[in-house]
This record gives structure tokens, C-alpha cells and sequence, in this order.
């Protein structure tokens, strides 16, 4: 079962970065002439600038919480026998990582929920008063966005690329090629929405899936804590937000509008349409797999009294090392006892 996955998830994340390099090719010619069109209403090269200060500040700002924030979480997680070292190192790692990526996702729902709330295309469901299809109106692909707006997208964007780098530069985790398709699917959207002004949908799908990160990182600093009362809250708080977000507004609303209205009210004029869609579909099938593995989280716990991280997985890093440790064990017999065969006369 883990060999389909990792290749259905090796396969995706191969189509996915194929089609944006294609796409990628193509881009800079049709951004260019919109830029040329319509300057004062069309994103600018330039602004990248913004991301990719916030990517360098994203990075260097993870690299130093671990270790400054490392003795708080290791007061917080208690060590278990059945943990190896490398197993619990691992755990407070994840710890100081959720804490800081819980904070950055509370910290920018709020900002794109002030930014939100009042405009046309936010739609009830996500606090506003409007409706996605806003989102395709108004002159698109020249629709104006605030500085507030702008700069809120290219932190994102620069928070994204930041999460690519983290996770080449540490140890491979059991989920690690899920996280890879995530972050290449998210990284290409959100590059590409900015380049191609897709800012508003990419706006609302950021507000929801920051909404529901915030629970789910919370989640992930306190699973291996002993406070029973406080993962129980933290649990059931992400069930019902990851079905909310993720599994009802995103498909319904966020997915249907560039899917349909999209077509309907901009024709055309939606440039990488295709790989718009096929990355939403990515997106939407993680979701469904990792909420599977959140409802699983309970039937674990209610069938062995202890609560894990099914999703990250990281006992399972035991459980390799100790196969490896075996193979390593029979290659060297096997050494041994043909060395001792040719040594016979």
C-alpha cells in the first residue's frame, strides 16, 4: 500500500512540475504583454522583490526558532520509553515547527480577513458579503488590488517557497512526498495567480486554508503533551474546521468558481485554466486523504488510549531504522559465510 502511494504521489508531483515549467515557458510572453496593456492595473516583476525578502526572512526566522524554542518544547513532551532518541528529537523538532507556522497562519488569517471581509468577491461562508464570482468580473485580468492586498499575497507567496526549502534542507520524513506534491502544487499557484492577477481567488483559497493550518499546527504542538483535555479540544476543533474549510467551502465555492465562473464571466481571458483546475484537484485530494487520517487519529486513540500524529508518522522513522540495521545485519553474514566458503579448500 505505501509503495502505490509514494508512486501515485511521485507521478502527481511529476505532472505537476512538468506542466508549470511548460506553462512557466509561456508565462513571461503573456504577463509582459499585459504588463505593457495595462501597467498601473497589472502585477510588476518588481514585486517579487517583497516575496523573495519574505522568503529569505521566513527561512532564517525557522532555522533560529528550533533552537531557541527546543528547551520549551522538550519541558512540553515528556520522553516515552518505546521513543529512540532520533524519534524523539524528531517530535520536538515538529513541535517548535508547528508552533511558529501556528502563530504565521493565525497572524495572516487575521491580516486577510481585515483585508477581506469587506470586499465584493468574499463570500459569506468566509465571513463576507459578496459572491466568487467577483472574482472574474470588474476588467479581469486588470482588476486593481490594494498595496495591503499585495503585500499580504507576496508574504504568502514568500512563506511558500520558504516551506520548499525546509523541507529539502531537513531529514526525510514517512511523508515527505506528500508534503513535496503539497508544496509544489502551492508553490506554482500561488506564483502563477500573483503573475496572471488570479489575486482574488488566490486570496480566498489562502484565507481558508490559513484558517484551517492554524488548527491543524495547534494540533501538532500539543499531540505528544500529556494533557489529555487539551488534544481532545485541539482534536475535535480541526475535525470540524478541516470539514468545514476544506472539504465543504473549498470544493463548493473556491473549485466551482474557477471551474465555471471562471468560464462564464471571463471567457478566454483565463490564461493556465487547465493547470488552475488540476492543482485545486491536487490540493482537494490531500485534503480528502489527510482528513481520512484525522478521523483515523480517533479510532487509533480510542483503540490504544494514545494520541498520534498519523499524518507525519514519525515512530514509523523507528521502525525503518531498525530494517535497515536488519539488512545491514543479514549483508554482513551473508559477507561473512561466502568469505568462509572460498576459504575452504
Amino acid at each position: 500500500m505505501g509503495g502505490s502511494k509514494d508512486f501515485l504521489l511521485r507521478l502527481l508531483c511529476a505532472i505537476a512540475l512538468v506542466w508549470a515549467v511548460i506553462i512557466g515557458r509561456e508565462l513571461h510572453k503573456e504577463v509582459q504583454a499585459r504588463q505593457l496593456r495595462n501597467p498601473d492595473a497589472y502585477p510588476q516583476y518588481e514585486d517579487l522583490w517583497t516575496a523573495l525578502g519574505a522568503f529569505v526572512g521566513m527561512l532564517i526566522a525557522q532555522l533560529l526558532f528550533r533552537p531557541l524554542f527546543s528547551s520549551f518544547a522538550r519541558a512540553m513532551i515528556p520522553k516515552k520509553a518505546r521513543w529512540s532518541n532520533q524519534v524523539y528529537g524528531a517530535k520536538v523538532e515538529r513541535c517548535c515547527d508547528s508552533v511558529f507556522k501556528c502563530c504565521y497562519y493565525a497572524a495572516m488569517t487575521t491580516w486577510s480577513f481585515a483585508i477581506l471581509r469587506q470586499e465584493p468577491w468574499t463570500p459569506s461562508v468566509l465571513g463576507g458579503g459578496g459572491s466568487t464570482r467577483f472574482c472574474w468580473t470588474d476588467g479581469y485580468p486588470f482588476q486593481a488590488a490594494s498595496v495591503d492586498l499585495r503585500r499580504f499575497y507576496l508574504t504568502a507567496v514568500g512563506y511558500h517557497l520558504s516551506e520548499v526549502a525546509m523541507l529539502l534542507l531537513e531529514v526525510r520524513h514517512p511523508d515527505f512526498w506528500e508534503m513535496m506534491l503539497h508544496h509544489t502544487v502551492s508553490c506554482t499557484l500561488v506564483v502563477f495567480s500573483y503573475g496572471l492577477n488570479y489575486i482574488r481567488l488566490g486570496s480566498l483559497v489562502l484565507l481558508l486554508h490559513g484558517a484551517t493550518d492554524v488548527f491543524i499546527y495547534f494540533s501538532k504542538v500539543v499531540v505528544d503533551t500529556p494533557h489529555i483535555r487539551v488534544i481532545a479540544f485541539s482534536y475535535f476543533s480541526l475535525i470540524v474546521a478541516y470539514a468545514y474549510f476544506r472539504i465543504y467551502v473549498f470544493p463548493v465555492y473556491i473549485m466551482h468558481s474557477a471551474w465555471v465562473e471562471s468560464v462564464a464571466e471571463a471567457g478566454s481571458q483565463v490564461y493556465g485554466w487547465g493547470y488552475l483546475n488540476f492543482a485545486l484537484c491536487v490540493l482537494l485530494l490531500l485534503h480528502m486523504y489527510w482528513f481520512g487520517l484525522i478521523i483515523k487519529i480517533g479510532f487509533h486513540y480510542r483503540q490504544t488510549g494514545q494520541a498520534r500524529d498519523l499524518q507525519s508518522n514519525l515512530s514509523s522513522m523507528d521502525m525503518a531504522d531498525k530494517k535497515k540495521r536488519l539488512d545491514d545485519d543479514d549483508d554482513s553474514h551473508n559477507a561473512t559465510q561466502l568469505n568462509k566458503t572460498r576459504a575452504c579448500p
